[in-house]
């Protein structure tokens, strides 16, 4: 790759997904692919293969996938090669788009059994027509603001919008439960549908007596009776303070969070 004329490189056009492989296979591989497959649609296509381009994608992914084995995290990234500060015109292969698969070990010690602390920050603006099902490769903006607002305690940001409203972390979606019931904020522009995200949903309503996509202030997410973060590298995870606020999950909570866990796992 010539970094100085890859926009990939200079602007983050890429699109990725970050995936958990356990024992050589990838967990949730068709919920990823399939959120995969919308956003390289949505920055790159339509294509010369028709409506039937996804299926060469697949098998080229799935392809260089075989090649992994072991307990890993991947994270899979697709981009375009352009000429310099140009966005070229017209259809052309899905098969010229480039993919890097990235592998790190799975290390249970850092990710397994830990409680999170954040720090709410600013939310990043995006525009209204932005899908939330997409994943780029632009972190800047969300590592300065680890850099600026984050202490030594902490574990992540959390996002909050300008009138109050709970969003998500830079690394995982948020539930809050409040009376057995779960809430977690609308997938949108500002908060990523995340595929461990999608899978609660799902299954919530066996461990909870319900489950909704609804907004939550900070007022009420600091009176919760538990609050939790999903990703699929982590799984779900406990939130146990937001900036100096405890948050101490009620025993039934916790029941009901181990119960959704378990249910999760199989």
């Amino acid at each position: 790759m010539n970094e100085s004329v890859n926009r990939a490189f200079m602007y983050g056009e890429s699109v990725f997904t970050t995936m958990r492989l356990v024992d050589g296979h990838v967990r949730a591989w068709d919920c990823h692919f399939d959120r995969l497959k919308k956003s390289v649609e949505f920055v790159y296509g339509p294509f010369i293969e028709g409506e039937g381009w996804h299926t060469y994608l697949r098998d080229r992914l799935e392809t260089r996938l075989e090649a992994e084995d072991g307990d890993k995290i991947i994270r899979l990234t697709l981009y375009r090669e352009h000429d310099r500060g140009l966005q070229a015109h017209g259809l052309f292969s899905v098969l010229d788009l480039r993919v890097h698969v990235a592998h790190f070990l799975y290390d249970p010690a850092r990710f397994e059994g830990k409680r999170f602390h954040l720090r709410t920050v600013p939310a990043l603006s995006r525009p209204s027509w932005w899908p939330s099902y997409l994943k780029v490769g632009n972190y800047l903006e969300t590592i300065l603001s680890q850099r600026k607002f984050m202490g030594p305690d902490d574990d992540d940001i959390l996002f909050v919008s300008h009138d109050e409203i709970v969003l998500e972390s830079s690394v995982a979606n948020i539930f809050i439960c409040r009376h057995d019931k779960l809430y977690t904020a609308p997938a949108g522009p500002l908060v990523l549908e995340g595929v461990m995200r999608k899978r609660v949903l799902a299954k919530a309503h066996e461990s909870f007596s319900s489950v909704q996509e609804n907004e939550t202030t900070m007022k009420e997410i600091l009176k919760a009776d538990g609050v939790f973060g999903t990703n699929c590298i982590r799984g779900l995870f406990l939130v146990t303070r937001i900036d100096d606020h405890e948050i101490i999950p009620s025993p039934d909570f916790l029941e009901r969070f181990d119960k959704l866990k378990r249910t999760l796992s199989l």
